[in-house]
């Protein structure tokens, strides 16, 4: 295919062949009353006068009947025993011996001037000039070689008066003139030419004329509704769609927000939850001193920060007490902060401890209250000795730190 070929549309036979389209979706008795003409009279001339056929609008022929010129009521009797032949399009189809035609080439250049340039060399395509015959075109499409054909008919203007002057002397004006020869070489010219001269041709009444401009406009605007409508429904769904996408983009932000916060609160819950389960709870250490430390062990201050706990006090045998915590599971890197002095008042030694708690402890509000500890918790905070007894008379009440 060669891309630079010119494509030609022929914009009038496309409106018909469209007209042609749109008619038959129209009911046939409503396209009845619209048409103005129902069928084709046929006057074919012959020796003695012409044979007429009238044909209906699918091209069938209905009857066929000879009228002699020369008795001029004859064509009157067929009308009044036809009556149907009143909305008839009329059609002088001449024969080979009344006219002729030629398929000529041309160059494409001539496309846009085809009339006058035929009309200039008439005389080169047929054995008249342009003064004795009338003639018409029909272009048949372009070549390969990037000519138009045409087909070119034409008839002696002498011969086709006096065909016309016959069928005025029967009352009788066509609509129309073909050619026979024409039709049969090329079946798809029917009814896309016409040899009749603009002198003879009737003039379209003013309601036809006005019933076929109404037609169009309800063709056009039918067209443009069926075209434009579901653009239009389309474009609707769109505005609905992008209006409740807004409205869900806008309940999403809250959305998102609020779970922003949560997300944001939950972080923060977790964080102290890590903090507190990664702490012991002092409560689980005391516990765990209770029972490492022997009744003759007393404690007189207490500091538990970061992990690291020191405890002051007084023991019998204060070295004894590294052995012990460093066993436990809870405690590790026990070591004494200051050297060990002796109590001359009590006999018993000094000692200030220093260690890290290594094993997290459940908090026990988190699982139980105090009056639901175990028994042998609870055992244990009841054999705590009262600081009175246990704190040596000299010092300071006992005190325990917490920071």
């Amino acid at each position: 295919m060669n891309l630079d070929t010119t494509i030609d549309i022929d914009v009038k036979k496309f409106f018909q062949w469209w007209g042609r389209e749109l008619a038959f979706l129209v009911p046939h008795r409503l396209r009845q009353r619209l048409r103005e003409r129902h069928g084709r009279l046929i006057w074919s001339p012959a020796p003695q006068g012409f044979v007429v056929s009238l044909l209906d609008d699918a091209g069938e022929t209905l009857l066929q009947s000879s009228i002699d010129s020369s008795q001029a009521d004859s064509f009157q009797q067929f009308k009044i025993q036809y009556p149907s032949i009143e909305k008839a399009e009329i059609v002088l189809r001449l024969s080979a011996e009344q006219a002729l035609h030629k398929l000529i080439y041309l160059p494409a250049a001539a496309q846009e001037n085809l009339q006058q340039v035929v009309n200039f060399e008439l005389d080169r395509y047929t054995p008249f000039n342009a003064e004795q015959v009338y003639f018409t075109l029909l272009s048949l499409g372009h070549t390969e070689h990037q000519q138009i054909r045409v087909l070119l008919i034409a008839v002696p203007k002498l011969q086709l008066d006096a065909q016309m002057a016959m069928l005025a002397s029967l009352g009788m004006q066509p609509h129309r003139v073909d050619y026979a020869p024409a039709l049969s070489e090329f079946p798809d010219s029917d009814g896309a030419y016409n040899l009749l001269p603009a002198r003879f041709r009737q003039q379209t009444s003013k309601l036809s004329q006005s019933l076929q401009w109404l037609m169009g406009i309800v063709v056009l605007v039918l067209t443009c509704a069926v075209l434009v409508w579901p653009v239009w429904q389309e474009s609707q769904a769109v505005d609905n769609l992008k209006a409740r996408i807004k409205q869900l983009e806008k309940q999403n932000r809250i959305v998102d927000e609020q779970q922003s916060e949560i997300d944001a609160v939950h972080a923060e819950t977790q964080k102290l939850i890590d903090i507190k389960t990664q702490s012991p709870a002092l409560l689980a250490v005391l516990n765990e001193l209770s029972h490492l430390l022997n009744d003759e062990t007393w404690l007189t201050h207490m500091h538990f920060a970061d992990n690291q706990l020191q405890i002051q006090g007084q023991s019998p045998a204060a070295s004894t007490l590294i052995s012990t915590l460093e066993a436990s599971d809870h405690f590790s890197n026990v070591s004494f902060v200051s050297p060990l002095t002796q109590d001359k008042t009590t006999g018993r030694e000094r000692f200030q401890i220093s260690m890290t708690v290594t094993a997290p402890v459940k908090n026990p509000d988190d699982e139980a209250s105090p009056t639901d500890m175990p028994d042998e918790g609870q055992e244990a905070m009841d054999a705590l000795p009262e600081p009175e007894t246990q704190l040596d008379p000299i010092d300071s009440p006992a005190e325990v730190n917490r920071e």
